[in-house]
């Protein structure tokens, strides 16, 4: 009986401890460039783009890095127009 007690507990604590690390809350970081910082970045990443395209490397690994870069490039457009294009004023009842 005891045994089966402490199975009911091990079993109720991972659980626990399962729905604890489930909800574990992902933090988000912010980075602040200045214009001519975030240009300089995403010209060097067109840069290394390029050099990888000409370089002798497997394709496969051409096409991972390519595909790395871009998602970066496009990340750094969406978080830089998400900060330039002002939020939409919501409307007022008179």
């Amino acid at each position: 009986m005891k045994t089966k007690t402490s199975l009911i507990k091990g079993i109720f604590v991972g659980i626990g401890i399962t729905v604890l690390t489930a909800f574990a809350a992902e933090k988000t970081f912010t980075i602040k460039f200045s214009e001519s910082e975030i240009n300089k970045h995403y010209q060097k990443l067109a840069l290394i783009k390029q050099i990888v395209d000409n370089s002798n490397l497997a394709h496969q690994d051409v096409v991972f890095i390519t595909k790395s870069i871009d998602s970066l490039q496009s990340e750094i457009l969406t978080q830089v127009k998400a900060q330039i294009e002002p939020a939409v004023p919501v409307p007022t009842k008179k």
